[in-house]
């Protein structure tokens, strides 16, 4: 996969799908293309100062996070398979087995990757910092200390 920043001039000729939703249009100052083999795909976002986090999940689907936006594309099919437009900002991407965790400032958010849907959400009571998984324990480390701990399973759903 290659990532390139654009001109908004370009973005708009581009007839390619967008990674995300583009109803933010008027908050968006960056602008990028990525292209996978032979699809192309287009991305715009509003920081100035940093740049999207792309992840390889499968074999060309790829999750991509930003500022309050979150997708899943598909460059096998040359669509978008999931977006979220967040609640807060986007930090990282965590794969373990089936499950993505979308790491936000004040959330973390569980994916399945075989449904690929929303399948739980976890607040955090202060600013993420790190996520660790160990076996089926999960550990939520906050800025402030706070440690939340979850072993063997998020809300109703066994990490297996």
């Amino acid at each position: 996969m290659t990532f390139e920043i654009i001109e908004e001039h370009i973005y708009k000729d581009l007839a390619c799908d967008s990674i995300f939703e583009d109803s933010q249009d008027a908050y968006n100052r960056k602008f990028g293309m990525i292209t996978e083999g032979t699809i192309m795909a287009k991305i715009a976002w509003a920081s100035d100062l940093i740049i999207p986090l792309f992840m390889e999940i499968f074999s060309k689907i790829f999750a991509v996070g930003i500022d309050q936006n979150f997708a899943i594309y598909d460059f096998n099919t040359s669509r978008r398979i999931l977006y979220i437009s967040l609640d807060y900002l986007f930090f990282e991407t965590i794969k373990y087995k089936h499950y993505l965790f979308v790491a936000t400032e004040f959330e973390i958010i569980v994916i399945d990757t075989q449904q690929w849907c929303v399948i739980y959400s976890i607040p955090l009571l202060d600013t993420y910092k790190k996520l660790v998984i160990t076996g089926n324990n999960i550990e939520i480390y906050s800025l402030n200390g706070t440690l939340t701990q979850y072993a063997g399973k998020i809300g109703t759903v066994l990490l297996m």
